[in-house]
């Protein structure tokens, strides 16, 4: 590929050569890395969540070539490095055509002046109305997706680690929803990437919400994953809008990849950056071409699973990062399962479905930096709403991929055979999602599993009644859980046609049998 500066950079032209100057550098290659072995870069927990997903050790593993960061360093300090995107970030006084000469790197974008632009984007989120609330406030928000089903069955996270990438998590270590996770040192890692220091407990209180939602554990508050463990990571600077805080996403997915994370929480979103910067189009939104995509990408294909919100910007369309495919974006409902007027809509600009999901965004209950419980409004509290029920789904299939349990969630939708742009596949159910992993793990083979039969089931998914219709006389209808276990049968004279009350079914998955017919699957919502 050609060597090309950024048009930011030759738009800057007339800035003066002893400024000092921020620069995003890409290297051409990682040069000869033959020597290095796959224990020096990844834990033992990362290389087992890489084999489970079936992911080759490449080089995107490779730490950049500490030759190009020695001969880079004559012209200013690296501060940053990524090894899956191959860039550093430079603080230098060289003009960019300086740096750009270097045989190995290929491009040079210049990221700031100095100037730090305020820009408070979560003011909306953290400063809602203070409200008394019930004993048990987050009742509305985790029973619309089920999470109290699969926390009956005794799935609350345990041993499954999210890595939460935030703006900041603010009094978090001394509020009373956290007191078990510091107790019992839960808090696996934690990193501030804007400042490259471990202290994250400061900046915004962003990051102090969203985690709440996830694992917020106090008598009047339950989060989605209470035992969850967590990682803690800042990559996002409130007070400016700039590409670096992608590159620092992307550094912050490697970190996470790196520990043997499971799934990741994003509740950030870019589209529109400061003065200078070079805004994205919606024509951007393709999966591929933002900085935050191309990380999550190499995210997802080393086997994190991304959960990540759509965006606040409805009816406009999403932002990055909730374009790329093989990540699960969440949308934002009411409280009355209706969308949420902010939240942004789809498609990708591909034409994919986007958001793939919704959750409850608007009058979500949240922890405050100060301990009290209150109202929050955005997509960036549905997303962790999700991530959490995504985590207890890791718990109770631990052998099963990251797509795997994608793949359920969006077919757990309540509009799953009818997606549309504002709530994707629909309010997902982990009941249902549990039960599709069960299919999958039981094998669907065993029990002669077709959809094309000689009967039909409808509606299908139900919450109530269904028709069951046959181009034979219906003899014997049977209904089994999906480990086998016979749940009602009923015989009949004759007919074609029959209804069927299905209200003393639980939400999940079943299989049904008409006569000596293959089974089919019916969904109860």
């Amino acid at each position: 590929m050609k060597k090309y500066i950024s048009f930011l950079v030759l738009s800057l032209a007339v800035i003066t050569i002893s400024a000092q100057h921020r620069y995003m550098v890409s290297f051409s290659d990682k040069g000869q890395f033959s020597s290095v072995n796959i224990a020096e870069v990844l834990s033992p927990r990362a290389i087992k969540n890489h084999q489970k997903n079936k992911v080759e050790f490449n080089e995107l593993d490779f730490p950049v070539n500490p030759n190009y960061i020695t001969q880079l360093s004559q012209y200013g300090t690296v501060v940053k490095v990524s090894k899956w995107l191959n860039i550093v970030i430079i603080n230098s006084t060289e003009p960019a055509n300086v740096i750009l000469e270097l045989p190995f790197v290929k491009e040079v974008e210049l990221l700031a002046t100095g100037e730090i632009y305020a820009n408070d984007k979560f003011k909306q989120e953290e400063t809602p109305q203070l409200k008394t609330l019930n004993y048990d406030s987050t009742y509305q928000q985790n029973t619309q997706i089920g999470v109290d089903c699969i926390h009956d069955k005794g799935f609350l996270g345990e041993n499954v680690l999210l890595a939460v990438l935030d703006a900041g998590f603010n009094n978090m270590d001394s509020v009373i929803a956290f007191d078990s996770l510091f107790l019992q040192n839960r808090i696996i890692d934690k990193y501030d990437f804007i400042d490259n220091d471990t202290n994250v407990f400061e900046k915004s209180g962003h990051g102090t919400l969203v985690s709440g939602v996830i694992a917020g554990n106090q008598v009047n508050y339950i989060g989605s994953a209470p035992h969850v463990n967590l990682c803690l990571y800042i990559t996002e600077d409130v007070s400016r809008e700039v590409h670096e805080e992608e590159f620092d996403l992307v550094r912050g997915l490697e970190r996470a990849d790196s520990v043997g994370a499971d799934l990741v929480n994003i509740s950030l979103g870019y589209f529109k950056f400061d003065t200078l910067q070079g805004d994205y189009t919606y024509a951007d939104m393709d999966g591929e071409t933002t900085i935050s995509a191309q990380g999550i990408q190499i995210a997802a294909s080393k086997g994190l699973l991304i959960v990540t919100s759509a965006g606040n910007s409805g009816p406009g369309h999403i932002g990055t990062p909730c374009d790329p495919d093989s990540i699960l974006c969440v949308g934002a409902t009411d409280t009355n399962n209706i969308v949420a007027s902010f939240s942004s809509v789809g498609p990708s600009a591909d034409g994919r479905i986007k958001p793939d999901i919704a959750a409850i965004g608007r009058n979500a209950m949240c922890v405050y930096t100060d301990g009290n419980i209150g109202r929050c409004n955005g997509t960036s509290f549905s997303s962790p709403l999700t991530c959490g029920m995504v985590a207890c789904l890791i718990q109770a299939h631990p052998t099963l991929t990251m797509m795997d349990v994608i793949n359920s969630v969006r077919e757990s939708g309540h509009q799953y055979n009818t997606p549309d742009s504002l709530l994707g596949y629909g309010i997902p159910n982990a009941c249902i999602a549990d039960s599709l992993l069960e299919l999958l793990e039981v094998g669907v083979d065993e029990y002669n599993f077709e959809e094309q039969s000689n009967f039909d089931i409808y509606p299908n998914p139900t919450s109530g009644f269904v028709t069951i219709t046959s181009s034979d006389f219906i003899e014997s209808i049977v209904f089994y859980s999906i480990e086998g276990k016979l749940l009602k049968q009923y015989h009949i004279k004759n007919g074609n046609s029959t209804l069927i009350n299905c209200n003393d079914l639980g939400k999940g998955i079943y299989l049904v049998k008409v006569n000596q017919s293959q089974y089919k699957r019916l969904v109860v919502q």
